[in-house]
C-alpha cells in the first residue's frame, strides 16, 4: 500500500515537472516572437524616417575655349606650330559632349631631308564626371572620356637625298599628297571653376592610331593633332581655358 502511495505522489511529481517544463517554453518563445516583432516594428520606423538620398546637380551648358597646348608644344617644338578651339555641353548631370576642332603647320628640315605639312583635325566625344561631393557642392570636374579623332593634311617634300657610295647620290622631291588618319583618344584629367563661368583644366590623353591613307612616295613624319606617325600609340596631354553659358544652377535634388 505504501508502495503504491509512493509510486502515485512521484507520477504526481513528474506530471508538474513536464508541465513546468512546457509552460517555461511557451513563455519563452512568446517572449522571442514579441521581441521579433518589436525589432521589426523599430526598424521599418527607421527605414520610413530614412532621408532620401541627395544628388549634387552641376551647371549645365555650353562651353567654349581655347586649348593652349599647342603654344606650349611650339615652345619645346619648333617644327610645330599650331591652335585648337574646344567646346562642351552637358548633356545630362555628370555626362558631357566634347568637341575640339584645330589645325596643325609642321615643318621640318634635316640635312638631307626636308617636310611640310598643312592639316586640321577634329576630335568628338563624351567625358564622365566621377567627382561627386555632397557636403560641399562645387562645379569642379574630374572626368574620364573618349575622343574619336580625323585628321586630313597636305605634306610634301621640297627636297631628299639618298646617299649611295656604289651608284652615286640620289637627289630629289615629292609634291603635295594627301594623308587621312583615324585615331582614338582615351582621357582623364580635372576641370576647375577658377570664377564664375570661367574654368581652366589639363588633359593626359593616350592615343591609339588606328589607320592612315597617304601616298607611297611619301610617309607622313607627323599627323595633325596626333604626333610623329611611327608612333602608333602617342601619349599627350591638353590645358584648356573655357567660359560656359550655365543653363541651370548648382544645387541639390532628392
Amino acid at each position: 500500500m505504501r508502495t503504491s502511495k509512493f509510486l502515485f505522489i512521484s507520477l504526481i511529481l513528474i506530471a508538474l515537472s513536464l508541465f513546468g517544463e512546457v509552460k517555461a517554453q511557451q513563455d519563452a518563445t512568446t517572449a522571442s516572437t514579441t521581441s521579433s516583432s518589436g525589432t521589426t516594428a523599430q526598424g521599418e520606423e527607421r527605414e520610413a524616417k530614412k532621408e532620401p538620398k541627395i544628388v549634387v546637380v552641376k551647371d549645365q551648358g555650353l562651353a567654349l575655349g581655347i586649348d593652349l597646348s599647342p603654344f606650349i608644344i611650339r615652345a619645346v617644338k619648333d617644327e610645330r606650330t599650331g591652335f585648337c578651339v574646344v567646346g562642351r555641353y552637358g548633356v545630362r548631370n555628370r555626362w558631357f559632349a566634347a568637341a575640339e576642332v584645330g589645325f596643325e603647320h609642321i615643318k621640318y628640315a634635316k640635312k638631307n631631308y626636308d617636310y611640310k605639312s598643312n592639316g586640321s583635325y577634329v576630335r568628338i566625344g563624351m567625358d564622365y564626371d566621377i567627382f561627386n561631393s555632397e557636403d560641399a557642392p562645387t562645379n569642379d570636374n574630374v572626368f574620364v572620356g573618349l575622343r574619336y579623332a580625323y585628321a586630313w593634311q597636305q605634306h610634301e617634300s621640297g627636297k631628299f637625298t639618298i646617299v649611295d657610295d656604289y651608284w652615286g647620290d640620289y637627289e630629289g622631291s615629292v609634291g603635295k599628297t594627301s594623308v587621312n588618319s583615324h585615331s582614338v583618344d582615351l582621357l582623364g584629367g580635372i576641370r576647375c571653376e577658377m570664377l564664375r563661368n570661367l574654368y581652366m583644366g589639363w588633359t593626359f590623353r593616350c592615343r591609339f592610331l588606328l589607320a592612315s591613307k597617304h601616298s607611297d612616295d611619301l610617309k607622313p613624319y607627323a599627323i595633325a593633332g596626333y604626333g610623329n606617325y611611327d608612333n602608333k600609340v602617342a601619349i599627350g596631354f591638353s590645358y584648356t581655358i573655357e567660359y560656359q553659358i550655365p543653363f541651370n544652377k548648382l544645387g541639390k535634388k532628392k
